[in-house]
């Protein structure tokens, strides 16, 4: 079975697909401007909150991200207005602000550097003879005062690439610390990723066989970093030039749209409905008038799909059809379902009330926090930046067919400003910049946040 990664890059923005054969199982949103993480920044405390004990830091966002009591250095005090090198841990989600630690922690392909840190073997698949050989092997190259985490991926690594990594590393925080010296908080101290290494670096296993992308310059720079970091996989990349949009072409826009929608249909007819709540998700089966085993067993194999495609996080309650039997047979499905998903969910069984829970580890925010939010009747709307972000990726795509013509972009009020000086306008620069014009936007007062039209 092939399985394939997909790029489509826009400016501000880039999603990637997993589509293993012809099903689409991972699918991440990333853009630019706002911290991610593993970034460095060079925040300024504002706030210290001992009876938590935390702080809260500035690090250029509307609100300061949190650092916790575990993730400072030990022995460190900390001051009210000080600057402080952070790393971020957690992307912001819904009322909770971005995470940060003073704990820096530089990742490489094997190996990561730990300043301050001490030696430390912590792969899960590696045995006691290779944690013990890496660990001496870490231990001969390792300098005063620096530390390693050794990972998984180090098994059967040789001594001189370690080296090699570790001394990038080196350099890496050399750089920060140069940043450190001269920059005022709040700053990254680091070069923003491009979004296309961000798709590429966190692609997990097993490696893809085929890389596809559709921007031109974001293939360059993916040519450049999979031959510097994963030459095993640079003569798998290729560029899609087709007209027709990437999504489209391989035939998964329905199942992505699938994915963005709150109800699913279900193999029988029915259907599952996802809701997102600030205790829980919560999902519900509907049979459609399958019988109930049969609804649930459906259920149960769409229902694990769904959580890894949308990123589903932390506690997930799921509302199977009441069976008399039968519950071992739904449990084992969607326990087997949910084996390939990568977080590792932990199915946790079936309640007193007929639900069953399961809990899965939260590494970023979800489909639905990056690109919804909550209206005030309790629904749910795109945010402004999505629809700013899609209006441009319209724009580019009319662009390319008819490069001669002006084109204008009537938006919302809302979307407007984001453009114009908000989140959205260093995207639309860039798009002016390719195309050398200015973008001519209208503002139509009353017009729903989610049309835009291009003229």
């Amino acid at each position: 079975m092939t399985t394939s990664l997909l790029v489509q890059v826009s400016p501000g923005e880039a999603w990637s697909a997993r589509v293993e054969g012809e099903t689409l199982v991972d699918l991440a949103v990333r853009r630019s401007g706002t911290p991610r993480i593993g970034d460095v920044m060079l925040g300024r405390v504002v706030k210290l909150q001992p009876e938590v004990p935390a702080a809260l830091v500035h690090i250029g966002l509307d609100r300061p991200a949190f650092l916790g009591g575990e993730h400072m250095r030990r022995g460190e005090p900390l001051a009210e207005g000080q600057s402080l090198v952070v790393q971020v841990i957690r992307d912001a989600r819904a009322e909770k602000a971005v995470g940060v630690s003073a704990r820096l922690r530089l990742a490489g392909p094997h190996i990561d550097l730990v300043p301050g840190g001490t030696i430390e073997p912590v792969g899960r698949g590696l045995d006691f003879g290779e944690r013990q050989r890496l660990g001496a092997e870490v231990a001969a190259f390792a300098a005063p005062g620096e530390g390693f985490r050794i990972r998984a991926e180090a098994r059967g690594a040789a001594p001189n690439a370690l080296a090699r990594e570790a001394e990038a590393l080196r350099t890496r925080w050399r750089a920060i610390e140069a940043a450190r010296s001269r920059d005022d908080a709040p700053c990254r101290l680091e070069p923003e990723e491009p979004l296309i290494v961000s798709s590429l670096r966190t692609e997990g296993d097993p490696s893809p066989d085929r890389i596809v992308v559709d921007d031109r310059a974001a293939f360059a720079e993916a040519r450049r970093w999979l031959t510097a970091h994963r030459p095993d996989l640079a003569s798998r990349l290729a560029l899609h030039a087709d007209p027709q949009p990437l999504f489209e072409h391989e035939g998964i826009d329905a199942a992505i749209e699938a994915a963005l929608a709150p109800r699913v249909g279900i193999d029988g007819g029915g259907a599952i409905t996802i809701e997102t709540t600030a205790a829980a998700v919560t999902i519900d089966v509907d049979s459609g008038g399958a019988p109930a085993l049969q609804a649930n067993l459906a259920a149960a194999r769409e229902i694990a799909r769904q959580i890894r495609l949308r990123n589903l996080a932390g506690p997930i309650i799921i509302d199977f059809i009441a069976m008399k039997a039968g519950r071992a047979r739904v449990s084992a499905a969607l326990q087997q379902a949910l084996a390939g998903d990568p977080a590792e969910p932990d199915l946790l069984g079936w309640t007193r009330l007929g639900h069953v829970e399961l809990v899965r580890p939260r590494r970023a925010p979800s489909l639905e926090e990056l690109l919804f939010e909550r209206d005030p009747d309790g629904g749910r709307v795109k945010t402004t930046l999505t629809v700013a972000l899609e209006a441009l990726r319209a724009l580019a795509r009319e662009a390319a067919a008819m490069p001669a013509r002006a084109l204008r972009l009537k938006v919302a009020p809302e979307v407007a400003a984001s453009l114009e000086d908000g989140a959205a306008c260093a995207a639309r620069r860039q798009i002016e910049a390719r195309l050398g014009r200015p973008i001519a936007l209208e503002r139509e007062k009353g017009r729903p946040r989610a049309a835009f039209d291009i003229f």
